[in-house]
């Protein structure tokens, strides 16, 4: 071949490969129709006909924004097949030809009433097997369905149904998550964190349910783009509001009203406000039967405003507000108490669907949480329950995150986090009004702390995927470095059943300190220091997941260990005066928890529900506690079962159900008591009287059940619906004791107090009426 052959020949090459077309990529948002809403999860699966007999080519999951992405599609004809549970499936023919190798296609799902059917449920399977393992998704839609009071919805009482994840009482101020104390758990609201996330006695969790768009739990083991925590991380996304009209919805209850208002500001700008009140206080007022039940009220705001810059910018500015009060019940003549805490959170975020590979999201954050306790005793002694504890929370936190998604199976996450601390912590064994408001009377620390992640999302073949991380941080105070590799690997197989195991190492700057002979809540959040070194956590899991044949049935089973150290506790002989240097109270010990958690569900049909149960153990080991010996802590808890029932009994009236068993809670008892006479009283009434006491929480209440039901009534409108609600709570009137102490009652000359053991209950037999409606 001369030369000249070889050039044309060369020519001739470049040409035909010049004809080629580039690969294209295809991006793009999932919305419902008419709000305007981002549909997180949703699937989308490309098919090379419209019958769906074959196996999808490509698959896609909507991201927590409501984006999708495909790189490299060949030229040529698809049909896109979008799907999300509760919506109605969508089909849009799509021919990838011309010169353009960007394209974007938006979808709007309408939401649907008729029950799912097989190929939904299998579609979104193939999809979800990839997520990371002892995760959650729990749908807003299925929160509403439980009992609660008013017809009030409450994410905590359905997470508190789920195995493995527990309120230690009815007064928990937070969730309780494979032995985890309630510190230990993260909570965000469309990613700002939330230190005290839920309202007194199962009524309501602080997020309003009408206002909530989305919620994940991850149990343990979280990717690396999470820290901060050692047990768990609760993720929730508020809604964005409606972009085409004003809408409103409404509840009220005899305990508690609500209110959530949206619509559009303009074509590119949406916002939604909600606001609720509980009055049970006022209620309770007018009852002398309810003397003796404690005096509570709460209030809270949500708002969210989207400005939607241009077809890739988004930004939107979101805050709320939440305030708790409980007092003590009229009819307590031993102590009186006083328990306040309030949340304040402020999110400025920006979001640029950059091309159809990067995805970059930036937030300025700022979260402040205050709470305080005051316990007074009436008949004050040597053992007086005098106490005060206030502790106040500011941080100050920016987040940039980026997602690359570099293939069909593969996407990296990668981010910076700074946050800036101001935690003020102050206890005193007795109290005087200055402790309020002057300074000098508690601690005060500052401190910044800066952590850097990345993580890869793989895929490998059709049945087989992997997370795997790194999380590295540095905390100014102490200056502590920290590494974090955290790993998840799922197997899918048999198109039925599905293998997962995941492991995690993760540190927490913080601690929740409270007291442990004292029946109330005494939290004290204190950072990490120089002398308080972060807490550490080792964990791993391994679980098993099948599907019955008709896609109507889900089981699963996994088992967790965590080793736990570097925890925190107040030593047994601490001291509590404002003046005392508060780090010298302070014990450090390690801990461990493991369990097995089973799971039944019925997803499909009229009838649905679920049955969990949990085996699991929490132990702690302190040198300078419990005289060395290990122990279990209060919120330990052997055996824990959850039935949860809903049946639409026709299509306007269904009826719920829980039913919840758990082992009761640890507590410290007397076991015996002695007196020294006072030698400084000249007529003393009586001496003063002492107590011997078990095992750090060597005693257990009686176990914990109870039965809560509601029937819901819907009368359609043309176009608003009313609903109706009765709801009761705890039906067979079960005392679950919140606490065994000691109080007092005179003897019969009124000159001796004799210690006796006493209960203390919270909310009895309670049904409640509310109406929901839109307007």
């Amino acid at each position: 071949m001369n030369l000249r052959h070889t050039f044309f020949l060369f020519l001739f090459l470049i040409i035909v490969a010049g004809a080629q077309q580039k690969p294209y990529d295809v991006s793009g948002r999932i919305t419902e129709v008419g709000s305007g809403e981002p549909l997180i999860g949703a699937n989308v699966l490309i098919y090379s006909d419209s019958s769906r007999t074959e196996t999808p080519l490509r698959g896609a999951a909507a991201n927590k924004f409501g984006y999708y992405s495909f790189l490299n599609l060949p030229p040529g004809s698809y049909y896109f097949f979008i799907s999300s549970l509760g919506f109605e499936t969508v089909m849009k023919s799509v021919t990838l030809s011309g010169g353009n190798t960007s394209q974007k296609y938006n979808f709007e799902l309408r939401k649907q009433d008729v029950q799912l059917g097989e190929v939904l449920v299998e579609d979104k399977k193939r999809l979800d097997f990839t997520t990371t393992a002892s995760t959650i998704d729990v749908s807003p839609e299925m929160v509403r369905t439980l009992p609660s009071l008013g017809g009030e919805t409450d994410i905590f009482r359905a997470l508190q149904l789920l195995p493995g994840v527990k309120a230690a009482s009815e007064i928990s101020t937070g969730i309780y998550v494979r032995g985890g104390s309630a510190d230990q758990n993260l909570t965000l609201v469309d990613g700002v964190t939330v230190y005290n996330p839920s309202h007194l006695g199962g009524f309501a969790s602080t997020f309003n349910g009408d206002a909530v768009q989305d919620i994940k739990l991850m149990k343990g083991a979280f990717p690396a783009e999470y820290g901060g925590r050692l047990s768990s991380v609760l993720a929730v996304t508020m809604r964005e509001g409606n972009k085409e009209k004003f809408i409103g919805t409404a509840g009220l209850n005899l305990i508690s009203a609500r209110v959530t208002i949206e619509g559009p500001l303009s074509d590119s700008s949406t916002y939604i406000f909600s606001a609720r009140r509980m009055f049970l206080d006022k209620v309770l007022a007018a009852f002398s039967e309810a003397d003796n039940i404690p005096r509570y009220n709460f209030y809270d705001f949500n708002g969210k405003v989207n400005y939607y810059l241009s077809d890739i910018d988004r930004i939107f500015i979101s805050g709320f507000y939440s305030a708790d009060r409980l007092l003590n019940p009229p009819s307590n003549t031993d102590i009186d108490f006083g328990i306040d805490w309030s949340n304040a959170t402020t999110n400025l975020t920006w979001t640029r669907f950059n091309s159809a590979s990067v995805f970059t999201n930036t937030s300025l954050m700022l979260t402040n949480y205050e709470f305080s306790t005051l316990i007074k005793d009436k008949y004050p002694t040597a053992v007086s329950l005098d106490f005060y504890t206030g502790s106040d929370i500011t941080d100050l936190r920016l987040l940039r995150d980026m997602q690359i998604l570099l293939g069909e199976n593969q996407m990296i996450k990668t981010g910076v986090e700074l946050i800036y601390h101001d935690f003020t912590t102050t206890t005193s064994d007795y109290f005087i009004n200055e402790l309020l408001y002057k300074d000098g009377y508690g601690k005060s620390i500052k401190s910044f702390e800066a952590s850097i992640y990345a993580q890869d999302e793989i895929k490998v073949g059709e049945f087989f995927s992997a997370n795997a991380g790194l999380r590295m941080s540095y905390l100014q105070n102490g200056k502590f470095l920290q590494f974090e590799p955290r790993a998840s690997v799922t197997w899918f197989f048999l198109d039925r059943f599905t293998l997962r195991s995941s492991f995690a190492i993760a540190h927490q700057n913080l601690n929740l300190l409270t007291r442990n002979d004292i029946f109330l809540p005494t939290d004290v959040w204190y950072p990490s220091t120089a002398g308080v070194s972060p807490s550490r956590s080792v964990q791993g899991s391994l679980g098993f997941e099948a599907i019955s044949f008709n896609k109507s049935y889900l089981f699963s089973i996994e088992a967790y260990y965590k080793k736990m150290t570097n925890l925190h506790e107040y030593r047994d002989n601490a001291t509590f005066a404002y003046y005392s240097d508060f780090e010298e109270q302070i014990t450090t010990g390690y801990g461990e928890a493991y369990g097995v958690e089973f799971f039944i569900n019925k997803r499909l049909g009229s009838f649905t529900g679920w049955v969990g149960y949990t085996l699991a153990y929490t132990r702690r080991f302190y040198d300078r506690l419990n005289r060395g010996n290990p122990f279990y802590p209060r919120f330990d808890r052997r055996h824990d079962i959850s039935v949860v029932a809903s049946y639409n009994i026709l299509d306007d009236i269904s009826f719920g159900a829980t039913w919840t068993y758990g082992t009761g809670q640890a507590y410290s008892l007397p076991v015996g008591q002695y007196s020294i006479p006072s030698l400084t009283r000249i007529n003393p009434v009586s001496p003063n009287i002492l107590f011997e006491y078990s095992d750090r929480d060597g005693y257990r209440l009686p176990p914990f059940h109870k039965l809560d039901i509601s029937v819901r009534y819907i009368y359609q409108m043309e176009e608003n619906d009313l609903e109706f609600s009765l709801n009761i709570y705890n039906v067979y009137n079960r005392y679950n004791a919140f606490s065994k102490y000691i109080g007092y009652k005179l003897s019969q000359d009124g000159k001796t107090k004799i210690p006796v053991l006493k209960q203390f209950t919270l909310f009895p037999f309670l049904p409640t009426l509310g109406v929901n409606f839109t307007f």
